[in-house]
């Protein structure tokens, strides 16, 4: 099982409720990145992203 981590930032939702300030995907909840791989996490950015459009 993949560590349940940030990929940008290696922020882990059971330790911290934010991903660190100089992550690239902090502007998406920890939550829907921890555990996804670097390029799957940039897809779910891009999917969460849209949404605000």
């Amino acid at each position: 099982m993949p560590p349940r981590q940030c990929p940008g930032c290696d922020a882990a939702p059971s330790e911290r409720a934010d991903h660190y300030a100089d992550c690239p995907l902090k502007d998406v909840p920890l939550a829907q990145v921890a555990g996804l791989t670097l390029k799957e996490a940039g897809a779910e950015a891009a999917r969460w992203r849209a949404r605000d459009d």
